[in-house]
C-alpha cells in the first residue's frame, strides 16, 4: 500500500510540474502554438486608448503560455545552481531581484511583484535554459489576438475572494490558454502610445519605439469585471512591481 501511495505522489507531483513547472516552458507541454491571421484590434465602445478599432495581421506563428508564469517557474528559472557568497540577482536598473517577490504565496500562483525590467532578467535566463528557441513578453497585438474576441470570465474584483488564485482553475478561452482575464493583469513588449492605434502598422505592430510606460493586458483579480476583458490597456513605469500584475511568455523557434 505504501508503494501505491508513494507513486500516486509522485505522479501527482510530475504532473504538477508538467503544468506549473519550468519544464512545461522549456519542453512545450505548458505552451500553445498560435498561427498566423489578422482580427480586429481594440474596442468602439470602451476607453478611448482602445480605440480606433483597427485590423491587424499577425503573420508568424508563436507559441504562448497556457498558463500565466507561476511563482514556481520564476524561482527555478532565477536560481542559481552554483551561487556565490555575496552576489544578488539584479536587472538591468540595478534593482535586487528575489526569488519569492510574490504578495500572495504558492508554488501554483502566477508570480506577481515583478516589474517590466525584473522580467526581461527573467527572460535572458530562460533564453540561456534554452537556446533552440527565444522566448519574450508578447506585444500587444499578440497578446490580444491570443486573447480572442468573447470575453472569458476570470478571478477578477467580484470572484477573486482579494487574492490571485492557482493557474488554470477556471475554464480556458477557445485556444486553450487559461486566465487570460483576471487572476493577474500581464506585462507586455510594448511602450504605451495613446493615441498608437491610430498609425500603429497593419502587420506585427509592436508599440511606439519609445515611452515612459510599459503596458499590462487583462485585468486582475483587484479590477473590476468590465476591466477584464481582452481589449483592456493598462501601464506602469517599468522599474513598478504591482501585487497585481504578473506575465506569461511567447517563445518562437531559433
Amino acid at each position: 500500500m505504501s508503494g501505491l501511495v508513494l507513486g500516486g505522489l509522485a505522479a501527482r507531483v510530475s504532473h504538477a510540474q508538467d503544468l506549473y513547472g519550468v519544464s512545461a516552458l522549456t519542453e512545450g507541454a505548458g505552451m500553445v502554438r498560435i498561427a498566423p491571421g489578422e482580427f480586429r484590434m481594440g474596442a468602439g465602445d470602451s476607453n478611448p486608448d482602445e480605440q480606433p478599432v483597427h485590423r491587424v495581421r499577425i503573420t508568424r506563428p508563436f507559441e504562448i503560455g497556457k498558463f500565466e508564469v507561476t511563482q514556481a517557474q520564476w524561482a527555478g528559472v532565477l536560481a542559481d545552481a552554483h551561487p556565490r557568497p555575496g552576489i544578488t540577482l539584479q536587472n538591468s536598473q540595478g534593482q535586487e531581484v528575489s526569488l519569492e517577490p510574490s504578495h500572495f504565496k504558492g508554488p501554483a500562483l502566477p508570480v506577481e511583484s515583478v516589474s517590466w525590467d525584473d522580467v526581461q532578467l527573467f527572460l535572458a535566463r530562460l533564453n540561456t535554459r534554452d537556446p533552440s528557441h527565444h522566448y519574450r513578453l508578447p506585444t500587444e497585438a499578440e497578446w490580444e489576438y491570443a486573447c480572442g474576441p468573447s470575453n472569458q470570465p476570470g478571478w477578477t474584483e467580484q470572484t477573486s475572494d482579494g487574492h490571485t488564485h492557482a493557474v488554470g482553475q477556471l475554464a480556458p478561452n477557445t485556444r486553450g490558454l487559461f486566465d487570460m482575464q483576471g487572476n493577474v493583469a500581464e506585462w507586455v513588449h510594448d511602450w504605451y502610445g495613446r493615441g498608437y492605434y491610430a498609425v500603429s502598422p497593419e502587420n506585427d505592430p509592436a508599440g511606439p519605439e519609445a515611452g515612459s510606460y510599459r503596458v499590462f493586458r487583462g485585468g486582475s483579480w483587484l479590477d473590476a469585471e468590465k476591466r477584464c476583458h481582452p481589449a483592456f490597456r493598462g501601464f506602469d513605469f517599468p522599474v513598478n512591481r504591482v501585487y497585481n500584475v504578473g506575465f506569461r511568455v511567447v517563445r518562437t523557434v531559433t
